[in-house]
């Protein structure tokens, strides 16, 4: 199951980089790993927690009906449920506090890796140089922390790039 998800991750993401150029399949390899002490079903989903919107629109359809094949429904719902809900594929872009994570936390495997990948994104915060930015990054995951109840501050352990994968500082 792991095997099928990595695969999928790889053809998703292989070209595609992140705000500071990494290779962005580090970035769901290590939200995937922050939640493997929870079960194969969390890691699967943290592989794929951001496959479907990474993917042009033409290819989404296809994308959702192999993942849904592929694994039961509690890692589809969990996918769907950390899927934005963005044009086309949706007639408006949800509000990410008021709908988004609301109907996140319906999921609690999506709960979990979203705790996961904002806590990522936080550690990494500190690479950011333009101040500005990373204040308004850094702000946001801890309030997406937060309202997932957990304390978002705690959550931020500098992270680095190192060897094709990010380590704590």
């Amino acid at each position: 199951m792991i095997k099928q998800a990595r695969e999928i991750a790889i053809r998703v993401h292989a070209d595609q980089t992140d705000k500071l150029n990494i290779p962005y399949l580090a970035h769901v390899e290590d939200v995937s790993k922050r939640v493997s002490h929870l079960g194969e079903n969390y890691q699967v989903v943290g592989l794929l927690h951001d496959a479907v919107e990474d993917v042009s629109p033409d290819q989404q359809k296809s994308l959702i009906i192999e993942i849904q094949k592929l694994f039961d429904n509690e890692i589809f719902y969990a996918i769907e449920c950390m899927t934005k809900r963005e044009p086309p594929r949706f007639e408006k872009r949800e509000d990410y506090f008021q709908e988004y994570l609301p109907r996140l936390v319906n999921s609690e495997i999506a709960k979990q890796v979203k705790i996961a990948d904002s806590s990522h994104n936080l550690s990494k915060a500190h690479l950011i140089e333009d101040p500005d930015k990373q204040a308004k990054l850094r702000n946001k995951y801890i309030r997406v922390l937060d309202f997932l109840g957990v304390d978002g501050k705690s959550c931020e352990r500098p992270l680095i790039y190192k060897d094709g994968s990010w380590v704590e500082k």
